[in-house]
């Protein structure tokens, strides 16, 4: 049992947690990096996922994009990162975001984070996500990096929110001065990428653009795995 708990402690894990909304319990995920030690501070990272991950049960969320990559090595996972689950019929650009923000704060409270060090990732309906919580809470985040994400509902998605009723300029002003990094697929079906180009020639110089040619919208798996984008999110920190 000892040499077990010491294993677990030395590699990656995933733990779950729940946390209180509104008098609604919902279950989420927190990957605790190899050989975590409460007596420093670590980065940390808020995940949203795409709208397949929708649910309950607290687990589909770590099963596409960046989970499976943490647990077969293929990205930095030496950092603190939150894995909320969006309720079904819901999106992080409509009420939802409350519980991503919510299992972050309780992450910040029980696990040694470093605040200045906090970024935001998210795919497809957790892009548009990381769009809108960028926007709400431009002084929380050390950067951001948005994957097949879009600013205004696309027409593929009739059921979905808009982050945004502004211009793609209007919509950037609200945006904090952070290091943002976007990603898509040129030939994504489902999200037009238009979305990520539009936003990358309004923020210009305060954006890095990656289009991956001739991948449609799983865009996440080639932008987690092969760009170290994850390395890169966990070097920024946030001026104070």
């Amino acid at each position: 049992m000892i040499l077990l708990m010491m294993a677990a402690l030395s590699s990656g894990h995933f733990v779950v947690r729940l946390v209180q909304v509104d008098g609604v319990a919902h279950r989420y995920q927190v990957w605790i990096p190899p050989n975590y030690d409460a007596s420093q501070k670590w980065p940390a990272i808020l995940f949203l996922h795409g709208s397949g991950e929708r649910g309950d049960e607290g687990e589909k969320q770590t099963m596409v994009g960046l989970g499976p990559a943490l647990r077969e090595g293929k990205v930095d996972g030496s950092a603190v990162i939150v894995f909320p689950q969006c309720p079904a019929d819901e999106r992080w650009a409509g009420n939802a975001w409350s519980i991503a923000i919510a299992a972050l704060d309780q992450a910040e409270r029980e696990w040694s984070i470093d605040r200045r060090r906090v970024s935001l990732t998210g795919m497809s309906m957790g892009g548009a996500g990381v769009w809108i919580l960028a926007a709400k809470y431009p002084k929380r985040w050390s950067a951001i990096a948005p994957v097949c994400g879009y600013v205004h509902r696309p027409p593929s998605l009739p059921d979905a929110e808009s982050p945004t009723t502004e211009s793609f300029a209007g919509f950037a002003q609200h945006l904090p001065p952070i290091p943002i990094w976007i990603f898509h697929g040129s030939d994504d079906p489902v999200v037009p990428v238009t979305e990520s180009r539009r936003m990358a020639d309004v923020l210009g110089a305060n954006a890095t653009y990656t289009e991956f040619p001739h991948v449609g919208h799983n865009a996440w798996d080639p932008a987690y795995r092969t760009t170290g984008v994850i390395s890169w999110l966990l070097k920024q920190k946030r001026k104070r």
